[in-house]
């Protein structure tokens, strides 16, 4: 039960990430990861919490940068270095690649199953083997 629970908390939060590269930005929430070009993020925002929004009008959150009462607050002064990484990378890659995007917005979402199976090998793994060898 407690090693439900730690995997359950890891990916809850430990593993909530928001990662960039110079064409692309993908944000981790819980096993699933959301991937989108720089050219399809029309801002990023810390108003209530750390948004990503896209062209289309949809919107992507982070668990890990999520909003709070606190943050309401204070002004999420916590996301505040994470918002300027990643308006400093869309605007770098708004310039390297000047123009809009005209067709429909391309979000990538994929189940990180592999992620998952790793964390339930190293909670679970070394009580199978415990249990083979009680056999």
């Amino acid at each position: 039960m407690l090693g439900g629970a730690s995997i359950f908390f890891w990916a809850l939060g430990w593993d909530s990430a928001i990662r960039s590269t110079a064409e692309r930005v993908s944000v981790t929430n819980f096993l699933v990861t959301s991937t989108v070009a720089w050219n399809d993020v029309a801002r990023v925002t810390a108003d209530d919490g750390l948004i990503i929004d896209l062209r289309d009008g949809r919107t992507i959150g982070s668990v890990a940068f999520g909003s709070s009462l606190l943050g309401t607050f204070t002004g999420y002064r916590t996301h505040q270095r994470a918002l300027r990484l990643l308006g400093e990378a869309h605007r770098t890659a708004s310039q390297a690649r000047p123009g809009k995007s005209n067709g429909p917005v391309q979000l990538d979402v994929r189940f990180e199953w592999r992620r998952l199976l790793c964390a339930l090998l190293a909670v679970y793994g070394p009580l199978l083997i415990i249990w083979a060898l009680s056999r």
